[in-house]
């Protein structure tokens, strides 16, 4: 009876060390973006205008040279005074198709967006973290751009 008890708490133990330990990446990559559809344009009577439904996708190299794929869509507004402002989602594909889902807010016009990590699947089920995303270079037309992103991600 002993023995069980003994090698029970062990197992628990076992359990319990497993669970507890997450790993937290640092997030250092730079993403190569295009916009596929530039979303419709809106104006409101205030004179603010935007755009809705914009998606976006970027292929993504972390700065240990492994590669994804990001998919965006979104939400962009600019004031009747010039202030710009954004919101959207994206999600995140691995080469091994694991998902890991992000939020964003844009930041203003020379501040770096933010994001949250949300979720994800496979190895990134149950991910929590976040970052800052500045552009670094836009095409003339800005349909293209490259962005640099720093933050961590922990996966449980």
């Amino acid at each position: 009876m002993k023995k069980i008890l003994i090698s029970a708490m062990g197992a628990v133990l076992t359990c319990l060390t497993v669970t507890a330990q997450a790993e937290t990446e640092q997030v250092s990559s730079t993403s190569y973006w295009v916009e596929v559809n530039p979303g419709q344009p809106v104006e409101m009577p205030s004179g603010a205008k935007g755009r809705s439904v914009m998606r976006t996708h970027a292929t993504v190299v972390q700065a240990d040279g492994e590669v994804s794929s990001q998919w965006c869509t979104g939400h962009q507004g600019v004031s009747a005074d010039g202030q710009a402002g954004g919101a959207g989602y994206c999600t995140i594909i691995a080469d091994n198709g694991d998902m890991l889902y992000v939020s964003f807010v844009l930041g203003a016009a020379d501040q770096p967006a933010t994001w949250t990590v949300m979720g994800g699947t496979g190895g990134y089920e149950g991910a929590t973290g976040g970052g800052t995303t500045a552009t670094v270079s836009r095409r003339g037309d800005g349909r293209a751009w490259t962005s640099k992103s720093t933050g961590t991600i922990t996966t449980r």
